[in-house]
């Protein structure tokens, strides 16, 4: 009767081991996925950005000939990439950070469970 709990607890283990990890790894596609989605907005969000941009300046009166034209197209473009490699930067960072905690807490867990097992 003894052993029969012994191993049927031991079962239990391992299917809580098993679980744990089944769900850590929906958790990190999931993730991914994310992000991957949180990347793809931003890139629109900053096409759409230099395309309103573009439409602006091609409206502005105050423009008075082709040299100045080009001028301000080149400092816009300039402006905007400077501000979309800050922003992609931010972003790739925090993915990281999350990415890492996500990491830790995984780790966390299965070492709470792998702790709780051996008890």
């Amino acid at each position: 009767m003894n052993t029969l709990r012994r191993q049927h607890t031991k079962e239990q283990c391992e299917t809580l081991r098993l679980l744990l990890e089944e769900t850590q790894k929906m958790q990190t596609k999931e993730l991914v996925e994310r992000q991957t989605k949180e990347k793809k907005e931003l890139e629109l969000s900053q096409v759409r950005q230099n395309i309103e941009d573009s439409k602006r300046l091609g409206s502005e009166k105050n423009i008075r000939n082709k040299s100045d034209l080009d001028r301000r197209v080149r400092e816009l473009k300039s402006n905007n990439t400077k501000k979309f490699v800050e922003e992609r930067k931010r972003q790739n960072l925090k993915h990281e950070r999350d990415r890492d905690n996500l990491i830790k807490a995984h780790e966390s867990q299965k070492t709470t469970l792998l702790a709780d097992i051996d008890k």
